[in-house]
């Protein structure tokens, strides 16, 4: 089991020319949760994406779970077991937070979701409960 399942050192970012991640460092423990603060366009979501993969152009170092990404696709780093939900519209309005979460498929090896994990995810205060479509019946 990997003590730190994340590492950032020295990460650098780029969108086209622009310089927009200067030198990042930081880390997760196994169990912490960590909170990314700051004011619009401060770089909170530039972060979380260029620590995924999704901003192309970046440097320095990335370890998750014990491997270096920082070279990695996207699709590689998901078989990792991270991945980005994105604050846009990009989840299903009909679908409940936790049928939300079970649709991407299991990438982590050997990783089913264990739906245990998911007890403690609920609506937000006030949400109504949409129902189930059929085909998300387990």
């Amino acid at each position: 089991m990997v003590a730190e399942p994340l590492r950032a050192s020295s990460v650098h970012a780029y969108y086209g020319e622009s310089h927009v991640l200067h030198g990042v460092d930081c880390h997760v423990s196994r169990g912490e949760v960590v909170t990314l603060l700051g004011r619009n366009g401060a770089g909170r979501t530039t972060t979380l994406k260029t620590l995924l993969g999704l901003i192309a152009s970046r440097s320095g170092s990335v370890v998750i779970n014990g491997r270096e990404t920082i070279s990695l696709a996207p699709h590689q780093i998901a078989h990792l077991g991270v991945g980005y939900c994105p604050e846009e519209r990009g989840i299903y309005a009909s679908l409940s937070t936790e049928e939300n979460l079970l649709l991407p498929p299991a990438l982590a090896p050997g990783g089913n979701v264990d739906r245990r994990d998911l007890r403690h995810v609920s609506q937000p205060a006030g949400a109504a409960r949409k129902p189930r479509h059929a085909s998300l019946r387990r």
